[in-house]
């Protein structure tokens, strides 16, 4: 008998019907079958309810669409509502438009229980991996996320850095149940579920990360958050159009520092003194003078994981 412990799989869904046939595909090609679907639909105009519809008839024992009458929450706030139907002790999250990779599930289960071994299965944990970058038609664009977004996901992985950047891409996720218990209720003020649960996780659990890619990124005209080339060519641009860059900038940062300021409300009674006192610097920051940025950039170590974005920060944030 597979004693494998059932692990639920999470997908929002919106307006997906051409690639959505083909994740759910993907799913079904997993290596790992102990899992089941839990889909909750924000209120297609195509023909994805009809997909979702075909595929749980097919396997109603793997897919359950979740119908709860509520439309238009956006992608943030459907994952977060997807969290509270999902409670198996293990949990991942999936994108409409990717194509998971055969052994995607096994995998990050597998480094999951090696973690769990070595910290307690009561510790709050996150793995997520890297991915393949592909254009619609799946042609590979780049073997690796990370590399071209020059994104470092060791750096990346403390609550200090995930203040300010966020390196567990959302599909490739797997948390378990302490880190789910908690988190919620994902709050309006986070920027997206994912970087909420790694702020979660650095600042009481664990975050690992699999160096191999475990899924085909698919990067169209409609993907919510894009994978984009970081490079001196994309810095170029940015310097061409400084204006701009700095109001966008100045905007992202005061969003990201409400999540900290957010953040610090919901475990003040609970986070380390240290890390309380850090993330009240950062949700902070806008309000301080120019000097006084730089000052608590450097000594708190407030900088992404690569050097062009922190020298922009340094010059411009």
């Amino acid at each position: 008998m597979n004693n494998d412990p059932r692990i639920d799989i999470i997908l929002a869904t919106f307006n997906g019907e051409a690639y959505l046939a083909a994740q759910i595909a993907s799913l079904l090609q997993q290596t790992y079958h102990n899992w089941y679907l839990i889909i909750r639909d924000d209120g297609s105009q195509d023909s994805t309810v009809d997909i979702i519809q075909r595929y749980r008839v097919q396997h109603p024992d793997k897919i359950k669409l979740i119908n709860d009458g509520n439309l238009n929450l956006g992608a943030k706030s459907n994952f977060a509502r997807l969290l509270t139907h999902a409670k198996a002790d293990y949990i991942m999250f999936c994108d409409q438009d990717d194509v998971w990779l055969p052994q995607k599930i096994q995998i990050t289960y597998d480094k999951m229980k090696t973690l769990e071994t070595e910290l307690g299965e009561n510790t709050p944990l996150l793995v997520h991996t890297d991915v393949k970058v592909v254009d619609p038609t799946l042609q590979v664009v780049a073997k690796s996320l990370w590399q071209y977004q020059k994104s470092d996901p060791e750096k990346g992985s403390t609550l200090r850095r995930l203040l300010l950047q966020n390196v567990a891409t959302g599909c490739t996720v797997m948390i378990n149940k302490p880190l789910r218990e908690r988190a919620l209720p994902i709050p309006n003020d986070a920027m997206m579920h994912d970087w909420w649960l790694a702020l979660v996780a650095a600042a009481f659990g664990y975050i690992s990360h699999i160096s191999e890619p475990t899924l085909l990124y698919r990067q169209h005209e409609r993907s919510d958050i894009g994978a984009k080339a970081w490079n001196a060519h994309m810095a170029f641009l940015y310097l061409r159009r400084l204006g701009e860059t700095i109001r966008n900038i100045n905007k992202v940062n005061l969003q990201v520092q409400k999540q900290a300021e957010v953040f610090l409300e919901r475990y003040r009674d609970v986070l380390r003194d240290s890390d309380k006192e850090m993330v009240a610097i950062y949700s902070h920051l806008s309000k301080q003078n120019y000097f006084m940025r730089k000052y608590y950039m450097i000594e708190y170590g407030f900088f992404y994981t690569d050097l062009l974005r922190n020298i922009g920060r340094l010059i411009f944030a």
